[in-house]
């Protein structure tokens, strides 16, 4: 039984020195390397080749959903953006002299 109760108290101890020691920056202690090797959009606007380039890293059931979201939600702004834009200069095309709204 006390083998038991010190196996266990020192199994303890280590998840806890572990623990204590993955939260603190070690100094001369690289970065912790990740297995991400996803490409995301880039800044700025975006245009067809950015978003047939973007990659996402694969998980247990499919995609990383937070990388997905991010870029689906940076498309949408992009997109809303565009549109505002489409709708501002169809406003204002009709104001010019013989303007059918047809190309």
């Amino acid at each position: 039984m006390i083998i038991v109760v010190a196996v266990v108290a020192v199994l303890l101890v280590g998840a806890g020195a572990a623990w204590v020691v993955s939260r603190v920056d070690v100094p001369g202690v690289a970065e912790a390397v990740t297995t991400e090797s996803a490409r995301p959009l880039p800044a700025g606007p975006l245009d067809a080749d950015d978003v047939h380039d973007v990659r996402f890293d694969q998980a247990v059931r499919g995609y990383r959903m937070a990388q997905v979201d991010e870029a689906l939600a940076r498309l949408a702004q992009e997109l809303r953006e565009r549109d505002a834009e489409i709708a501002r200069l169809r406003d204002a095309a009709p104001q010019r002299e013989g303007w059918t709204g047809r190309p």
